[in-house]
């Protein structure tokens, strides 16, 4: 190696260390963000990791850009602009291997790789034979597949592993129970009544009216624990988050792979925004659908006469305010809450001329908006998203939209 080359080499590597100064505490640091994406939580420590990898890779591209001399000519700057996140990163205790951080971290790795070996991928040779003993224990895909031929192929098509060592059968049968939601929803009526039932064992029977303490919404786990109470199988989601992910794709519940790496999209505080999202694409859809068939079937007036008891008088209200406080005026259906569309819907005169041929029956479509309700709740509290969460939230939307769509 010659002088000049090793000169520009040296350079080089404190350029390099300079942007990345933590170093190789990366190791420990990456595991721990796939280990708390896999718990589907996130930590004000992840927060600082991920705005420190952005200063990096901010940098690492103006060196692409500039080349060595112009970073080297800012490099005063780029050092104050790391000095907090290192300084951070130092308070925390990431770099002291006795802190209690890294121990917390050493003992979540390890949690979460001992729960990954808990999972296998079946051999080609076991997959028409644990088709066929699913085929017999789940009725959701007897009903919507129709032939193990079709759930062996779906199994076929998961690159994750996915079956339980020990439980082979419950988590073959939990795969099944998502492909057939998700092809059911494309296949069949969003509402027809066998397929609604059918939905019952494995999301719950949420049929009755349900009055829920906020507490038990907002909480991740007395939420799932409201869940269980309704009759929600937690199997459903005993997957790791790459196979969970993958089944639901398989499904055809979410859309093909994205483009974003799969620890960003596993991670709860992404899986919270995209449900943030999907939902306000929902409501925005569900309100102009309201509004197109209730103009039609009773007039440009029809929230004088149709909407239920002082419901009206609520979303002018609420419009007023949000106009007095600088906001720009939406129609006034923007302004309805979540439990509106329900009650617009139920409403008994609404229902038998306009609504039924929509839905079938009432008491589904009472229990498809019941589903949504704690998962609305929780994204308007800026709460982590569960995968219980999710399921409920890709499969009930996607059967609403359907339904109305259709009309």
């Amino acid at each position: 190696m010659t002088d000049d080359f090793r000169r520009l080499w040296e350079q080089q590597e404190a350029l390099r260390r300079m942007m990345d100064p933590l170093g190789d505490l990366r190791r420990h640091i990456d595991p721990l963000h796939d280990a708390y994406n896999g718990l589907g939580i996130g930590s004000a420590t992840m927060d600082f990791i991920r705005q420190e990898e952005e200063r990096r890779k901010m940098l690492a591209d103006l060196a692409d850009v500039g080349g060595v001399a112009k970073i080297t000519q800012d490099f005063e700057r780029q050092r104050k602009l790391l000095e907090g996140p290192v300084e951070e990163a130092r308070r925390l205790g990431l770099f002291d291997p006795n802190s209690d951080i890294r121990k917390s971290i050493s003992a979540t790795m390890e949690a979460q790789q001992a729960y990954e070996r808990l999972f296998r991928l079946p051999e080609t040779m076991e997959l028409g034979r644990i088709a066929h003993e699913t085929m017999e224990r789940a009725s959701l895909a007897r009903i919507v597949l129709g032939t193990e031929d079709r759930l062996q192929a779906a199994m076929a098509s998961m690159r994750s592993p996915w079956l339980q060592i020990e439980e082979s059968l419950v988590s073959a049968k939990a795969f099944s129970e998502i492909v057939a939601m998700g092809r059911g929803i494309e296949s069949r009526p969003a509402f027809d009544h066998i397929f609604a039932s059918a939905l019952r064992p494995g999301l719950g029977d949420w049929r009755d009216l349900l009055t829920p303490t906020p507490e038990q919404l907002i909480d991740p786990v007395l939420r799932s624990g409201f869940y269980v109470e309704r009759g929600f199988d937690p199997d459903l989601t005993d997957f790791t988050p790459t196979a969970f992910d993958e089944s639901l794709r398989i499904a055809g519940l979410r859309e093909p792979e994205a483009t974003e790496a799969p620890d960003e999209q596993e991670d709860g505080f992404v899986r919270a925004k995209e449900a943030f999202d999907q939902l306000q694409r929902f409501e925005v859809a569900l309100r102009r659908f309201i509004e197109r068939v209730m103009q039609a079937a009773f007039g440009d007036d029809w929230m004088k006469r149709q909407l239920p008891a002082n419901m009206l008088d609520a979303w002018i209200d609420k419009r007023d305010k949000a106009v007095k406080a600088g906001y720009s005026e939406q129609p006034l259906i923007d302004y309805a809450d979540f439990t509106d569309y329900r009650a617009i819907i139920e409403r008994k005169d609404n229902w038998n001329a306009v609504f039924k041929p929509v839905f079938g029956r009432a008491e589904d479509v009472r229990e498809s908006f019941q589903r949504l309700f704690p998962v609305r709740i929780t994204t308007m509290h800026a709460r982590l998203i569960t995968r219980d969460d999710e399921l409920l939230l890709l499969v009930e939307t996607k059967r609403v939209l359907k339904a109305i769509r259709g009309q």
